[in-house]
């Protein structure tokens, strides 16, 4: 038997697997919906045709009964009348005569009704019968007074045309009334007919109804199973992490302060939060990729709950930041060795698909106390990482005494996202300038913009305190963007008072991965009027790993426009040699750490030494940074390097003392500089400018 495909995509294996696949189950629910509409439609039209046929048939079968009836009566008044006609014949009285007329008028009264209760052919036969009765009676009656007057034709009468008439009148009212009869009987049986056909059609239509609505019944389910089902990803994935499957923020924060409400006052338990922050994590990505980052950040999170009990939680708070939830400690003693246990569990190698990465991680620990909230907890915690991180033992528990001068990350953070997202109406984020001072004529051409912060509260804050802040938080693009514009525009004030100098703004490196960077340096430039050749945009080394296709198309654009490139940080990050020849720049900026100790370690003064002719190999002019004292300032001529910056000559200074700044530099140089051998001349390095 081939059932119909509604019913075997309803009900059958075949349809309950298509149903798990398709993807579009919401046009099999409408289309089984039209269905049954289509079908309940259809038995109410037929139901309603199967009426109206059963009432016609029920009004033909009463009118047929009613014509049956009638001619069945004019028989009988006829046969009576032909009887009580011979009843004359044999013994002719008054008495009999009027018996003879009753059943007469009686036969006529009956035709007549015939006649006017009929229509059509039944009201013919009904006329035809009355002309009948009208012949017959009339040779009766004569019949009757032939032999009242004892006419001995009155037998010639009786067989001539009495009795044909009779014979005649009975048999077609007999035939009349048998065919009406029969047609009686023809209704009754359309009529039962009909009957069966709507009892059928009504339960199939039922039965196909129910199955419809069964099958439409059971998607509903499965599309309440599916929102159900997707509720509850969505409730998981609101609060938990999609990498590591870690709760996230806003979970942590939930069940931190169901803790705190949990432990009470008086309780000698209390619950602990500790913070975690990866070190050396980014050096993962640059170097492995984001997919072996990707899988540290889950081990990470593996590594942490083997470490927890049963009721702790484990939250990725976002980027290489983790956070744990102890529950309830008993001691500090207990709490910390927790956290020893969780900064030895990350000092572990991470064997990776592409090899293994050390990384380890920064923890800080706050106890919860009376009055404490979690916002405490967390902020507490936060500065004891910090703590832990910048001291190297990796692990720190919140001192009051230590950390109560040390400003919160996360006022810190809010604070700097309103001067970026509503303005800085007061000037709170400032420049102060460091010159760079060309070794073949100490003069200052160029000066690096170094950010300062005027907080109200906390006073001026150098860039360590709040540039993690910014790039953990995601800022660092908004903060990098503001900044250029403040350079550029100073920078174009000097050059509009005939003193031009070049400034150095350090980029992000998340900002080479920003559709809008390039339209952001042009539109500082046009805004301004600086011309392009006094912006240089310094790049630091490890930040051209991440994507360097990208970066190098971004960078050969925004030289292109006749913006120069530095290269930051040169020797402390992770790049090939292969990368550095296909790199697109003006010039390489040699890291302090090389500098420092460079009169009194051989090995950094060979470094540099390669550094440099690496550079000009290259074609790119050298910058060191760091110069800290006259010695390295004379080893760096000597060693052919072209351009100087640090301490020894000047610190950053603001905007309004810079041109001072600039000529006791260019004075300090003069005076310290012994006759280089093998640097450039002031031509050359114009000419290479």
């Amino acid at each position: 038997m081939q059932w119909p495909s509604w019913w075997r995509a309803a009900f059958g294996k075949r349809g309950r697997r298509a149903r798990r696949s398709d993807p579009i189950r919401p046009r099999r629910s409408l289309g089984m919906t039209a269905a049954l509409a289509a079908v309940l439609c259809g038995l109410g039209a037929f139901t309603l045709w199967g009426t109206l046929q059963a009432t016609r048939a029920t009004e033909a079968q009463s009118r047929a009964l009613v014509l049956d009836a009638i001619f069945s009566e004019a028989s009988s008044a006829v046969a009576v009348q032909e009887m009580q006609a011979r009843h004359y014949q044999l013994e002719p009285s008054v008495a009999s005569r009027e018996r003879y007329l009753d059943s007469a008028a009686q036969a006529d009264a009956a035709l007549r009704r015939a006649v006017e209760l009929s229509t059509g052919a039944a009201q013919q036969d009904a006329l035809r019968l009355q002309a009948e009765q009208s012949a017959y009676r009339q040779a009766a009656d004569q019949l009757i007074v032939m032999v009242t007057d004892r006419n001995p034709d009155a037998v010639k009468q009786d067989r001539l045309e009495v009795t044909p008439a009779y014979y005649t009148l009975q048999h077609d009212i007999t035939e009349v009334s048998r065919s009406y009869h029969a047609l009686a009987q023809k209704r009754v049986a359309e009529l039962r007919s009909v009957q069966t056909r709507m009892f059928a059609a009504t339960m199939l239509g039922f039965a196909i109804g129910l199955a419809l609505v069964a099958a439409i019944w059971r998607v509903m389910l499965a599309y309440q199973r599916r929102v159900l089902e997707h509720a509850r990803a969505s409730q998981r994935q609101a609060l938990h992490d999609p990498l590591t499957g870690l709760a996230n923020r806003l979970l942590f924060q939930q069940r931190l302060d169901d803790a705190i409400e949990a432990a009470g006052p008086g309780s000698d338990r209390q619950p602990a939060v500790m913070l975690i922050d990866m070190n050396g994590f980014k050096a993962v990505n640059d170097t492995l990729g984001h997919h072996a980052g990707d899988e540290v950040l889950v081990q990470t999170g593996n590594r942490l709950g083997k470490v927890c009990g049963e009721g702790d939680t484990v939250a990725r708070l976002g980027g290489d930041e983790f956070a744990v939830l102890l529950r309830s400690v008993s001691s500090v003693e207990a709490a910390l060795e927790i956290a020893e246990r969780a900064g030895g569990a990350l000092r572990r190698n991470f064997q990776l698909p592409v090899g293994s990465a050390a990384v380890s991680g920064s923890v800080g620990m706050a106890l919860g106390a009376p009055g404490c909230s979690a916002e405490d907890m967390l902020r507490h915690a936060d500065a004891a990482m910090y703590r832990a991180k910048s001291s190297g033992k990796g692990v720190a528990l919140y001192d009051p005494e230590v950390d109560i001068d040390q400003p919160g990350r996360m006022a810190l953070f809010a604070d700097l996202r309103t001067l970026l997202t509503e303005g800085d109406p007061d000037a709170q984020l400032v420049l102060y300038y460091q010159p760079q001072v060309r070794i073949a004529d100490a003069t200052v051409p160029a000066v690096e913009a170094l950010v300062r912060w005027r907080h109200p509260q906390l006073g001026l804050l150098a860039p360590d305190a709040f540039l993690g802040v910014a790039e953990t938080g995601g800022l660092e693009i908004p903060l990098t963007y503001h900044l250029l514009r403040i350079a550029v525009a100073e920078a174009a004030g000097w050059h509009a008072q005939g003193r031009p100098l070049t400034v150095s703004v350090n980029v992000s490196p998340n900002c080479l991965l920003d559709e809008a960077f390039v339209g952001q340096v042009r539109a500082a430039l046009a805004d301004t009027g600086l011309p392009s050749h006094l912006l240089r945009l310094e790049i630091t080394e490890s930040g051209m790993t991440t994507d360097p296709d990208r970066a190098q198309e971004v960078l050969r654009r925004i030289r292109h426009d006749g913006v120069q490139v530095s290269i930051d940080d040169f020797g402390t990050g992770f790049s090939s040699l292969n990368q550095l020849k296909l790199l697109t720049a003006d010039e390489l900026k040699i890291d302090r750490i090389f500098i420092q100790e460079l009169a009194t370690d051989p090995g950094d003064a060979i470094l540099v030494r390669s550094a440099i002719e690496l550079a000009h190999n290259l074609g790119l002019f050298v910058t060191a940074e760091g110069v800290e004292d006259l010695t390295a300032l004379n080893m760096l001529a000597e060693l052919g390097c072209d351009q100087v910056q640090g301490f020894a000559l000047s610190r950053p200074v603001p905007a309004d003392v810079l041109r001072a700044e600039c000529a006791k530099a260019e004075q300090i140089a003069r005076a310290a500089l012994k006759p280089a051998r093998g640097t450039m001349t002031t031509t050359e390095f114009g000419a290479k400018v």
